[in-house]
C-alpha cells in the first residue's frame, strides 16, 4: 500500500477484499498512533518524525515524495502521482504553476486546479481563469448529446 501498488494489486496478491484493506489500513494507522505516544512517554523523541512520516504514508497509501502533496485537501495518491510525474514535486511547483497547466492533467479538473492553487497560496490572473473556464466549458458536452430519444 506505501508503496502505491493498486488496491485491486493488493486484493489479487493477498486474497483479501476491499473492506479488509480498508480495516488493515485503519488498524495500522492506530498501532502508529500508540507507537508515536509511547515514543513519547518513553521520551523517545528522535523517532518522532519517522513514526509521524510513516503514518502519513499508511494513511495515504503514497511513497516519501508524495507526502506534501497528498496533504492537500482532494489530492489523494493518484492525483498526487499525476502531479508529481508531471513535474509539479513541491508546493512551490504548485504555487508557481499556471491553472491551465493543473487542469490539463489527468485527473485534475478546473475546480481542483483552483482549489489546489488557493490552498498553495498561488495566485492565477482572471483573465487566465476566464479563458481556461471558458475553453473548458467549451468542451464539456451536455448529458443529453448521449442520450438518444
Amino acid at each position: 500500500w506505501i508503496d502505491e501498488k493498486s488496491e485491486d494489486e493488493i486484493i489479487e496478491m493477498f486474497g483479501v477484499e476491499p473492506g479488509d484493506l480498508y480495516r488493515l489500513i485503519s488498524t495500522s494507522d492506530w498501532l502508529l498512533y500508540a507507537t508515536q505516544e509511547l515514543a513519547k512517554l518513553l521520551g523517545q523523541k528522535d523517532v518522532l518524525p519517522r513514526i509521524a512520516e510513516l503514518r502519513e504514508r499508511v494513511v495515504k497509501g503514497v511513497k516519501p515524495e508524495l507526502i506534501p502533496l497528498a496533504r492537500l485537501e482532494g489530492i489523494g495518491r493518484a492525483r498526487a502521482r499525476v502531479m508529481y510525474n508531471a513535474g509539479f514535486r513541491t508546493i512551490e511547483d504548485l504555487r508557481k504553476a499556471s491553472i491551465s497547466d493543473l487542469s490539463n492533467l489527468p485527473l485534475i479538473g478546473l475546480r481542483i486546479a483552483k482549489r489546489i492553487k488557493e490552498q498553495v497560496g498561488g495566485f492565477f490572473k482572471r483573465k487566465e481563469w476566464e479563458r481556461v473556464s471558458k475553453a473548458k466549458e467549451a468542451e464539456q458536452q451536455a448529458l443529453t448529446e448521449y442520450y438518444d430519444e
